[in-house]
């Protein structure tokens, strides 16, 4: 299975603002993570083609948002099992062993995680900004 995250690499005045704020109300940033989160996995199902059964499209989960050194992190995995073979590619094999080629991956996550870093990452700083001032 793959596991993505979306990582905010802050310098020290957004590591300030997110301490103020995880003291004052730290049930607001989970809230805004899954929020978010949410926003990431409604995009990638959107990107990922139906297939026979749908179950690649609705195999994305998310995961709990997580405390690290620094911030916080909101995962997101897929629970088909065929999901890494369609998002990184496969070799093709016949039954008797014998190479055939290669399936080229679809990509359907990382696609997603690099088209919704930039606009997550600026709707986190707008918010951050917006709740640092009204606790302030």
């Amino acid at each position: 299975m793959g596991d993505f995250d979306v990582k905010i690499e802050g310098v020290e005045e957004f590591q300030e603002k997110l301490k103020t704020v995880e003291e004052k109300a730290p049930d607001r940033i989970l809230d805004k993570l899954d929020e978010e989160g949410k926003k990431l996995r409604k995009q990638a199902m959107n990107n990922t083609k139906k297939g026979k059964t749908g179950n690649l499209r609705k195999g994305y989960k998310l995961l709990p948002v997580e405390k690290i050194k620094g911030g916080y992190q909101k995962g997101m995995t897929n629970t088909a099992s065929h999901f890494h073979l369609v998002e990184k590619g496969h070799r093709k094999v016949s039954k008797s062993g014998k190479e055939l080629g290669w399936t080229e991956g679809k990509f359907y996550l990382d696609r997603t995680v690099k088209e919704m870093e930039e606009p997550i990452t600026e709707d986190l700083k707008d918010w951050l900004d917006e709740l640092f001032q009204e606790l302030k």
